[in-house]
């Protein structure tokens, strides 16, 4: 079975910023334990949720798409919902480690560009966020599910900072309003992803990370004094 993203582990990844280590993945990958068959279900599940939808991820679906028995699915998952938290864990730990290769060494002044590029390669080149928003209704009736991909977004608000290095003290010192722009930043990704997905041949994705763009160049330096008394206090 897959080891869940659960807030403990959230927190202790959070805690890196306290010593400024660097930032790493909080999970193991979950695909590592399984079987060979077990990975050939959760490839199919991935298939399907992204080509057609969280509707389209059924057992026999599943089974179909991979090429195996229906009750592998249960040998393996338990049920269906065993098998989109599975799913799930995947698809955060493939986007985790995506990112954690991403922080290269990066010049001060080039922060800005870096986490610029970074918002525009997950809205424009990833399957993950279109598969967490059809799975999202879902997660939140499902109570394990929902705090597995909350807990998630404190990594990212936590990763936001990081690559701009106004990370503080860490969480437990930081200044409120540095908390509250890792989570802003995390919500521009989510919401550009929606408004990209909902006008995909219209939307020009270039006009709000250039507004993001100006206003970080101009606000950095400010974060960047908060982030000083928050050490000094």
């Amino acid at each position: 079975m897959t080891q869940p993203f659960t807030e403990m582990e959230a927190e202790m990844s959070l805690k890196l910023a306290e010593n400024h280590d660097p930032l790493q993945v909080p999970i193991e990958d979950p695909s590592s334990s399984l079987s060979p068959t077990a990975q050939k279900l959760l490839a199919a599940a991935r298939t399907l949720l992204v080509e057609k939808g969280y509707d389209a991820v059924t057992l026999e679906k599943v089974a179909a798409e991979a090429g195996v028995n229906k009750a592998s699915i249960r040998y393996n998952f338990g049920d269906k919902a065993g098998l989109v938290a599975a799913l799930v864990d995947f698809m955060l730990h493939e986007e985790f480690a995506r990112c954690v290769s991403a922080l290269a060494s990066t010049p001060h002044e080039d922060l800005v560009r870096a986490l610029i590029d970074g918002k525009r390669h997950i809205i424009q080149t990833t399957d993950t966020f279109r598969g967490f928003f059809d799975v999202l209704p879902y997660a939140m009736r499902n109570e394990d599910l929902r705090r597995r991909i909350a807990s998630s977004y404190l990594w990212w608000a936590e990763q936001n900072l990081r690559l701009l290095e106004v990370d503080g003290t860490g969480p437990a010192g930081r200044a409120e309003v540095l908390c509250g722009l890792g989570r802003l930043l995390s919500a521009v990704a989510d919401g550009l992803s929606v408004q990209a997905g909902l006008d995909p041949d219209g939307f020009d994705l270039d006009e709000p990370l250039k507004a993001l763009e100006f206003l970080l160049d101009r606000a950095l330096p400010d974060l960047e004094g908060l982030a000083a008394r928050a050490d000094e206090s």
